[in-house]
């Protein structure tokens, strides 16, 4: 079995709302419900991670199916906690604000999952990107470059030990393969192209282009 950990917390205040983005409108559904009905096509126990403040609503909004586990004060305590609740052998952590993931990159993680191995999500990056060291530019080679994006998969085995390694060590990361390329060097990290649609929804641009994809069918 597959499962997923649906990140749904934080708020919205790039997006300058009180809102959490992850429930704004997004055509006929909320921004998490794409990524919800998607992984629910595909038969995956899904355990949606909500914030303390967005549980009363979140949950009468959910299938019967689906686990909700509370988030903490951290992106690591939050997949943590999803972590788990997870029952599958090989586990999916995404983003919700990530809505519009298409279903060919999930159709290729499944040809990639492997209890032994991970697999990273990402974008190609298009723009040219320099470190500023104290006014000093230096310049990155962007085909050596990708972006990380979601989802982020191993087994449950590993995404735990790394999570319970890393908070245990007050080691903080911003997503998740960083932490088995830490804890678990001897594990391959396998690479799925997650398209321009793999974008996270996190200024109201970003809100905007993901309102037009919708509109226009794209995804």
């Amino acid at each position: 079995m597959i499962s997923v950990v649906l990140l749904m917390g934080g708020k919205g205040s790039r997006m300058n709302l009180d809102t959490n983005k992850v429930l704004l409108p997004l055509g006929s559904k909320k921004v998490y419900q794409y990524p919800l009905d998607l992984f629910l096509k595909f038969n995956f126990e899904v355990i949606c991670v909500v914030s303390k403040d967005d549980y009363s609503l979140v949950h009468k909004e959910l299938p019967s199916n689906v686990k909700i586990a509370l988030g903490g004060s951290t992106r690591a305590e939050s997949v943590y906690n999803g972590l788990k609740c997870c029952s599958g052998d090989y586990v999916l952590i995404h983003d919700a604000a990530r809505a519009l993931i298409a279903e060919d990159v999930i159709r290729e993680i499944i040809k990639k999952a492997n209890n032994d191995e991970a697999i990273l999500t990402y974008t190609p990056l298009k723009d040219t990107i320099k470190i500023n060291d104290n006014n000093k530019l230096i310049t990155l080679d962007r085909n050596k470059l990708i972006a990380s994006a979601t989802p982020q998969c191993a087994s449950l085995a590993i995404m735990l030990d790394s999570y319970e390694k890393s908070l245990k060590d007050n080691y903080i990361s911003t997503d998740d393969i960083s932490l088995i390329e830490k804890y678990h060097s001897e594990i391959k990290i396998n690479l799925v192209d997650g398209h321009d649609s793999s974008f996270k929804i996190t200024t109201p641009i970003d809100y905007k282009l993901a309102k037009l994809l919708v509109e226009d069918k794209y995804v």
